[in-house]
Parts: structure tokens; C-alpha cells; sequence
């Protein structure tokens, strides 16, 4: 197993930051881009700076930390995995779903949004460009894209988390500690050349064996929802050196 370049998400942030911020970390294609043209392109900097302003909302907001539970029921999308490195650096554990006890819910769907009504809650839309939710957010939950630009650029933890704290929590009940978080990512992309630009369509809970495996080789990651609805131009354009599904 190769060493571990970073013990922890804020550290991992830093060291591609260090490497190059300039250079496109996370690139995003919807499902629909031949039609719309959605792409989404996220160098270091501006990776950090999202992870950043959406760590210090929920530290801020909600007291996420080490012990907490950030529940994210959000589609495979660059925002979700802004979500799962915010709540990461903050120390706090990602529960996958909206239908088990967290701290905070973090949802696309409205449904989910009322049916939990007794969870302080976030509505996030998958929409480019998104201003605020698209749709009436229930009561008391926060609009999150009406408000993320007012936090800061950047972020560091009030407290880390131990070694043996919960780090990613998935709906079959396995869980992964944030010791066990990037070493796992090392391990899973230790096949990868240093540098890799991985084409995945991989959701939230394979997070480990895809964008972290490749941002730990110091690599960067193109991210679509379904790399059947990808046209094969996109990958060659794209200079993709591995892909993952």
C-alpha cells in the first residue's frame, strides 16, 4: 500500500492546492450536456474555496464537528462531493440517505426536506448557476444557495477528529473511520499513475475508491452522473487516463 500523502481532507485540499491551484481538480458534465451544455470546471483554488465557505456554514450554523452526523441525500454531482469534503473537514461523520437520525440533512428533495421536519435541514439544487433553491423550501430549512457566498474562503477545524471517529456512514451500515478515510483512497488508486485524470460516474458512497483514490495520487477527476450518456469525444477532450464505473 503507498503512503498516504495526507492524514486528513484539509490537508489533502492543501497539498493539490500546493501542487498547482490553477489546474482543473474536478470537471462535471450532466447527464443532459449534449443538449444543455452543462460542464462545470473546479481548479484547486476554487475547489478549496466551495469546500471551504460550505465548511464554515455548517461549523457555523450547525455545530458540525467531530461526533456530529451530516446526513447528504444528494444525486452523484460536484456538489455532493463539496458536501462530503466540507463535513470531512470539519471532522464530522457522512451518513448516506435522508431516512436515518443525523445532525443536519443535506437534500435535494423537497419530500425529504418536509419529511423530516424535526432535523435541522439545507435545500441544495443540482441546477448550474443555481441562485437559490428552484422551489418553496419548507419551513426552517436553509436555502444554500441563497446564502454560501457569504461565508468564509477559508476553513480550519475548531477541533479534528480522532482516528477512530466515523468518516463516511453508507445506507447498508458499513462505515469507514477518518483514519481510514484516505487510506483507503490510497489503497484503491494504487494502481493509478501520480497525476491521474479519472472519467467516473461513481455516486456519493463509492467516494473512497474514486475522487479521493485520484486526489490522493495528486490527479484530478471528470465526474458525470451516467458515462453512458457521455459521448466518447468528451474523454478524448478531456485527456482521461483511467475511468471508473
Amino acid at each position: 500500500m503507498p503512503a498516504v500523502p495526507s492524514r486528513s481532507v484539509p490537508a489533502l485540499l492543501r497539498s493539490l492546492q500546493d501542487d498547482d491551484p490553477g489546474v482543473p481538480r474536478l470537471t462535471w458534465y450532466a447527464a443532459d450536456h449534449e443538449r444543455s451544455g452543462e460542464r462545470v470546471e473546479l481548479s484547486a483554488r476554487v475547489l478549496s474555496t466551495w469546500v471551504a465557505k460550505t465548511a464554515n456554514l455548517l461549523e457555523e450554523e450547525f455545530d458540525a464537528g467531530p461526533g456530529s452526523v451530516v446526513a447528504i441525500d444528494l444525486p452523484t454531482h460536484w456538489r455532493t462531493l463539496v458536501f462530503q469534503l466540507a463535513a470531512w473537514s470539519t471532522g464530522a461523520a457522512v451518513r448516506l440517505g435522508p431516512d436515518r437520525p443525523a445532525d443536519v440533512l443535506v437534500s435535494s428533495s423537497v419530500e425529504a426536506l418536509r419529511r423530516n421536519a424535526s432535523t435541522e435541514r439545507i435545500a441544495v439544487s443540482p441546477a448550474p448557476l443555481a441562485r437559490d433553491f428552484g422551489a418553496e423550501v419548507p419551513e426552517g430549512v436553509l436555502d444554500y444557495a441563497r446564502v454560501i457566498t457569504g461565508y468564509g474562503d477559508t476553513y480550519s477545524p475548531m477541533v479534528e477528529p480522532g482516528p477512530e471517529d466515523p468518516a463516511l456512514e453508507t445506507a447498508d451500515g458499513s462505515a469507514l473511520t477518518h483514519e481510514g478515510l484516505l487510506a483507503g483512497a490510497a489503497e484503491a488508486g494504487a494502481g493509478w499513475p501520480p497525476g491521474v485524470r479519472l472519467l467516473t460516474d461513481v455516486g456519493p458512497a463509492d467516494v473512497v475508491r474514486g475522487p479521493l483514490a485520484a486526489w490522493v495520487r495528486t490527479g484530478s477527476v471528470v465526474l458525470t452522473p451516467d458515462l453512458g450518456s457521455l459521448p466518447e469525444k468528451v474523454a478524448a477532450a478531456e485527456r482521461t487516463t483511467a475511468t471508473l464505473s
